[in-house]
């Protein structure tokens, strides 16, 4: 085969959309019964604006291209979606800082639009959310994240993509030959587009130092109305960010995610105690109904260190052979998967 994607999660689809298109032979190799098992389908299904990353880092770049290119394609495929526009909101005099500085690397990172709004306004937008004022993001928006899975494998293979699923690769050798459960195969070029397991791919390569802990992400819902669009905290940690609020094109809202780290790449028991998406939802809406909440899905995040020291971007690591690993591509991995095909491109 020309080229073997390993991982069929969004970011492992949109590589084999671009490669396809530029008339390679494109095999797509995914361990589980479905695409888009793992990260891709077990989070908040937002398209993030680019306003929270460091300016010139994957994640901004790629972020802000991405989410173009990922509203392009979705209104091109008639996936579901929404730029509904989201809020980060200063609860307490101190974040009003934080804001402002969001809006500065928000604005840098190329986001359009960017408005800091008082109190009176928030309330007009969204009239149960109580705080300071916030941050205004029309550009961000949500998608049906399943719709989004099956109309990409439709995709794939009305282009020719070999799709492989219930194919774990268990390792790879001199010449890029590949020993999996579905036998053996041999490719010109690899693309390690495995998130969680994307470190054990990098090492059956000779790529060492590189480990994936996750770091869970429980959510509960709601079905009662409360908010419009998206409703977000000020950011205070590395791992999340934040207990939000994020309306769906369903019925429910999501509460989440909380960060925990977890025990197991495929651990998906919800761990996180009730009290604490209360306590969220409660900070932003004081009349918010938590006899109503009800307990939703969990997550996990692949988030990257190497050598023990955390990475916060993403990693694109190319070797010889023609192998490339996508490493850590956690949020914003689902708006930028098409800016990360683009920019890997065919010259992998």
């Amino acid at each position: 085969m020309e080229i073997a994607i390993i991982g069929g999660g969004i970011v492992g689809c949109h590589m084999a959309y671009r490669l396809v298109k530029e008339g390679k032979t494109v095999f797509l190799l995914e361990k589980e019964k479905a695409l888009g098992e793992h990260t891709s389908t077990r989070n908040s299904g937002v398209i993030h604006g680019g306003i929270y990353y460091p300016q010139e880092s994957f994640k901004a770049r790629l972020c802000v291209r991405g989410r173009h290119l990922t509203y392009e394609f979705l209104q091109h495929h008639n996936i579901p979606h929404w730029k509904c526009g989201k809020i980060i909101v200063a609860l307490v005099a101190s974040e009003w800082k934080a804001l402002e500085e969001l809006k500065k690397r928000g604005e840098d990172n190329g986001v359009e639009h960017l408005e800091l709004i008082d109190g009176t306004e928030v309330r007009k937008m969204e009239p149960r959310v109580r705080c300071l004022g916030a941050l205004h993001s029309p550009e961000t928006g949500i998608l049906d994240m399943a719709a989004y899975m099956r109309v990409m494998e439709r995709i794939l293979k009305g282009l020719g993509v070999t799709i492989v699923k219930q194919c774990e690769v268990l390792s790879i050798s001199d010449h890029n030959k590949l020993e999996t459960t579905r036998g053996e195969m041999e490719a010109e070029r690899i693309i390690n587009a495995a998130g969680l397991y994307s470190d054990s791919i990098a090492r059956m390569c000779g790529l060492e130092g590189y480990e994936i802990i996750p770091h869970k992400g429980d959510y509960y819902n709601t079905t009662e109305e409360v908010i419009r669009g998206l409703v977000y905290p000020v950011p205070d940690s590395p791992h999340s960010l934040g207990i939000h609020l994020t309306r769906t094109l369903g019925e429910e809202t999501l509460i989440g995610p909380s960060a925990l780290q977890g025990s197991n790449k495929d651990d998906y028991e919800l761990k996180t105690p009730r009290e604490e998406f209360e306590k969220g939802a409660l900070s932003i809406i004081p009349d918010f109904n938590i006899h109503r909440i009800y307990p939703g899905y969990s997550g996990n995040r692949p988030k990257l260190y190497y050598h023990g020291v955390l990475q916060t971007d993403f990693v694109i690591k190319k070797q010889e052979e023609g192998r490339v690993h996508l490493l850590g591509i956690e949020s914003p991995g689902l708006t930028a998967a098409p800016a990360i095909a683009e920019h890997v491109g065919v010259g992998t």
